[in-house]
């Protein structure tokens, strides 16, 4: 389940505490993540071995120790180890239910875990960019390094063309507030009505729209109901989103944004290139009245 190599770097950074009841996590689906016991703390240990991936464990644990003590709904760090091969992240557990779950509930019952996410990312938005912004959370420049990438990847020139000119929207270049950066459902926990927000691999410095515009992109994807966005819209704060920039055209550009950085990830995944080609594929079809829910403010 966990390479020994991975196990010996957590008992590094807790000497003398015994690591136990290793479970598999529900989704956890970017690196090997397992549910465990350190002493008596309940954990979650998330490694990875691929340099982009090891690179984005590094982030999350940036990030995550960047809130602590912030309030924010977010799992506490508790320790960042590495060695040669592996970048190991350890954060407390959280209690709850998996927000992919919530999609198997019947439709009509998202509207209220829409808008608790969107108070909840309204919260995060708050949080303005320091000075001196690290460059590996800077989006604006993350993006940049995206369409120089495109180059090299097996792509139609059609479908390359639009990636850049997605990539090129000046909303990428928004005023620099935090952004989770994988926005949706499926990245929180649930417990008694409350949120946490988990996944913290793609956040950083940058315009809160590239997170509404993935909401959005989720919610079309999963073919979730109107009025779920609209109360998402409602948690959120319709003005705040409208003040933001929210429109058609960009919400589809951020979001095209987002495939565009998956697909530089996945190139060397065969599986996960043919599925988010499938994507991209799905979301460049899709005709402009698609896109018209970002007028529901």
């Amino acid at each position: 389940m966990i390479p020994d190599a991975v196990l010996q770097i957590v008992a590094a950074a807790f000497p003398g505490e015994p690591v136990t009841d290793l479970a598999p996590t529900f989704g956890g689906f970017s690196n090997r993540t397992v549910a465990a016991r350190i002493g008596e703390a309940r954990v979650v240990i998330k490694a990875a071995s691929s340099p982009p991936k090891r690179a984005d464990v590094r982030r999350e644990a940036r990030v995550l120790s960047l809130l602590r003590g912030s309030a924010l709904p977010a799992p506490e760090l508790l320790a960042l180890g590495e060695d040669g091969e592996w970048t190991v992240a350890v954060t407390r557990a959280l209690a709850g239910e998996p927000g992919l779950r919530l999609y198997e509930r019947p439709p009509e019952s998202l509207a209220g875990s829409f808008a608790a996410l969107g108070a909840a990312l309204a919260r995060v938005h708050t949080v303005r960019c320091a000075a001196n912004v690290e460059p590996d959370l800077d989006l604006a420049a993350r993006a940049a390094e995206t369409r120089a990438a495109l180059a090299g990847l097996p792509l139609d020139q059609e479908l390359r063309e639009t990636l850049v000119a997605s990539l090129d929207h000046p909303a990428w270049r928004g005023e620099a507030r935090l952004v989770h950066g994988d926005a949706g459902l499926h990245n929180t926990l649930w417990q008694a009505g409350a949120l946490a927000l988990l996944d913290w691999e793609w956040a950083g410095w940058g315009n809160p729209l590239v997170d509404l515009a993935w909401v959005a992109w989720t919610m079309h994807f999963r073919q979730v109901q109107q009025a779920a966005w609209e109360a998402f819209l409602d948690g959120y704060g319709a003005s705040r989103a409208l003040a933001l920039g929210l429109e058609p055209q960009t919400v589809r550009a951020l979001a095209l944004g987002q495939i565009a950085g998956i697909l530089t990830r996945a190139r060397l995944q065969p599986p996960a290139w043919e599925e988010w080609l499938r994507r991209l594929r799905w979301t460049v079809a899709l005709p402009d009245g698609a896109w018209e829910l970002a007028r529901g403010l």
